[in-house]
C-alpha cells in the first residue's frame, strides 16, 4: 500500500509518455507497458512480426544459495503471437524444457487496455512429468507514469491422472520514473487444493541501456501457507531485436 500511494503521488512528475517505446521489455504497440521480471510473457502483447528476444532470468536463493536460472529464445512469427522456447537449470542441472505460446486479443478505452492468452506447457526431466499454464493477461495504462499488468489462470501440475489444478496469479503494479528507469513491484501467488497457497513479492527495478536491452533486478520475499519466509534476488537481462 505504501508503494501504490507513493506512485499514486509521483505520477504527475512521470515524463515518460504512455506510447513511449521505453524499455527492449514492453510492447511494441500501445499501449506502453512495462512487462513483469519473475513471470514475464512470451513477447509482449502487441508485438509484430519478426521481433525477437534473448534473456536470460536468473533466481539466487539468499539462504541457501541455490540457483534457478533460465536463457530463452522468444519469436512472434505473425503480428500479435509469438512462441517461446526455453530451458530452465537447477543450479548446473537442466530441469525442464519449456514451450509457451502467446496471442493479442487487443485493445480497449482508447487504447489504454491491452489483453491477449498465453499457454505454457513443461516437461519435467527428473520426475518424468508433463504439466501446463492456461494464462489470460490485461494491462491497463492510468497515466503517463502509471501502469498495470495481470495474469490470471490454471496450471495442470501433471498429466496424470493423480495431478491436480492449481490456481495461478500474478499482478504488477510499474511506474515510469523516466525514459530509462522503471520501478515496479510482482506479486506471484498460486492456489492449491486443501487451502495450499504460496506467494513471491518482488519489488523491482528495470534499467534500458537502449531501446534493444534492458536489465531487470529485484529482492523478493517467498512463503508457502505463511510459513518460513525465504529471501531471494532475481535479475533478468533481455536483448530485444
Amino acid at each position: 500500500m505504501i508503494f501504490f500511494f507513493f506512485l499514486s503521488s509521483a505520477a504527475s512528475h512521470a515524463n515518460t509518455p504512455a506510447n513511449d517505446p521505453g524499455d527492449a521489455a514492453i510492447s511494441s504497440g500501445a499501449p506502453h507497458i512495462p512487462e513483469p521480471m519473475v513471470f514475464d510473457l512470451v513477447r509482449p502483447l502487441g508485438v509484430k512480426q519478426g521481433e525477437a528476444e534473448a534473456n536470460v532470468l536468473v533466481n539466487h536463493s539468499l539462504r541457501n544459495g541455490f540457483t534457478e536460472w533460465a536463457p530463452e529464445f522468444e519469436f512472434s512469427f505473425l503480428d500479435d503471437y509469438a512462441i517461446e522456447f526455453e530451458l530452465p537449470f537447477d543450479n548446473l542441472s537442466l530441469s525442464e524444457y519449456k514451450l509457451g505460446l502467446q496471442g493479442t486479443i487487443g485493445t480497449l478505452f482508447s487504447n489504454h487496455f491491452i489483453h491477449g492468452w498465453q499457454i505454457l506447457f513443461y516437461h519435467d526431466r527428473h520426475q518424468q512429468k508433463y504439466s501446463a499454464d492456461w494464462l489470460y493477461l490485461a494491462g491497463y495504462r492510468w497515466s503517463t507514469g502509471i501502469s498495470t499488468f495481470n495474469m490470471l489462470g490454471l496450471r495442470r501440475d501433471d498429466f496424470e491422472k493423480n495431478g491436480k489444478y492449481v490456481g495461478v496469479f500474478n499482478t504488477s503494479v510499474f511506474y515510469d520514473y523516466s525514459e530509462k528507469l522503471t520501478l515496479g513491484i510482482e506479486l506471484n501467488t498460486e492456489f492449491e487444493e486443501h487451502s495450499h497457497w504460496k506467494y513471491l513479492l518482488t519489488p523491482q527495478i528495470h534499467w534500458d541501456f537502449n531501446q534493444n536491452a534492458t536489465l531487470q533486478f529485484g529482492l523478493g520475499a517467498s512463503q508457502t501457507d505463511g510459513k518460513n519466509t525465504e529471501w531471494s534476488g532475481t535479475w533478468r537481462m533481455v536483448y530485444a531485436f
